[in-house]
């Protein structure tokens, strides 16, 4: 069963819970790509949104309503990325901006 709640708190159960695997959220904009965050024992190790990546990615999060966000374990990341912020200030930013998603299957 789904349930709306902060991003922020979704992405610190993850990283709590040391997860490996990813975080496929939809952008409430109708767009047809998700927005996909990749753990590695609990860290973001990837994040991209279409043709955005990482860091670039992480700066548009604020220009979007977020949708529904599913979890599939054990999904391994296409890359591990180098220029993202500690998972932590991640967490803190998406936390600042009050974005909310309808989570299933975490």
């Amino acid at each position: 069963m789904a349930a709306l709640r902060a991003f922020a708190d979704v992405l610190k159960d993850l990283h709590d819970a040391k997860k490996n695997g990813a975080l496929f959220v939809s952008v409430a904009a109708a767009s047809e790509n998700l927005v996909r965050f990749y753990f590695k024992d609990g860290e973001i190790c990837h994040l991209s949104y279409g043709p955005a990546r990482d860091q670039e990615c992480l700066d548009i999060l604020d220009c979007y309503e977020m949708g529904k966000a599913v979890y599939f374990e054990g999904m391994k990341p296409p890359a591990i990325s180098s220029d993202l912020p500690k998972t932590e200030a991640i967490i803190e930013k998406l936390k600042k901006s009050g974005k909310q998603v309808d989570i299933t299957g975490v």
